[in-house]
């Protein structure tokens, strides 16, 4: 039964590839829809970039960020006092008004942030990770998630302090 099953899978992919590939195909009349192509082409100069330019991020991972948002700089974080293995990462966005942490979430480890005292010298970010209890299952998983933290006033040349809380 299964080698019937994966006969027909064969003969459909040929089929398909045949009707694709112009065998046995009735000829495309001018009056009917056409079939969009697609080529490989290089890239259009002009065109939006996927990154922010290498002089803002470097050293920093672009990987989950935005278009136009920017990774703060290490500098412009202070974590001193957050236990090991909390999340660091923060981007900033366009208007500077929002900022995100980036983090891993995973079986029964959750992650929640909020922002804090908001000073002109410094803004208080209170990150929050809570895991299983002793001994409780948890299924095996990690996925990355994105906290949006709303600023009263744009982060500028102000440093983020990052808490436990």
């Amino acid at each position: 039964m299964k080698l019937l099953g994966t006969g027909l899978v064969l003969l459909a992919a040929t089929a398909c590839g045949a009707a694709t590939s112009g065998a046995g195909a009735p000829a495309a009349s001018s009056t009917g829809p056409e079939t969009p192509t697609t080529s490989a082409s290089p890239p259009v100069s002009g065109s939006p970039t996927v990154a922010p330019p290498p002089s803002q991020t470097v050293g920093r991972p672009t990987q989950g960020i935005a278009l136009g948002d920017d990774a703060i700089a290490e500098t412009q974080i202070d974590a001193r006092t957050l236990p090991e293995g909390y999340p660091r990462t923060l981007v900033r966005s366009v208007d500077g008004k929002t900022l995100t942490l980036q983090a891993e979430e995973g079986g029964c480890r959750r992650v929640s942030a909020h922002v804090g005292e908001q000073t002109a010298q410094q803004v208080a970010v209170l990150i929050a990770v809570t895991a299983a209890k002793k001994g409780q299952m948890c299924p095996d998983y990690i996925r990355e998630i994105t906290i949006p933290l709303a600023l009263a006033e744009p982060l500028g040349t102000r440093t983020v302090v990052l808490r436990q809380g």
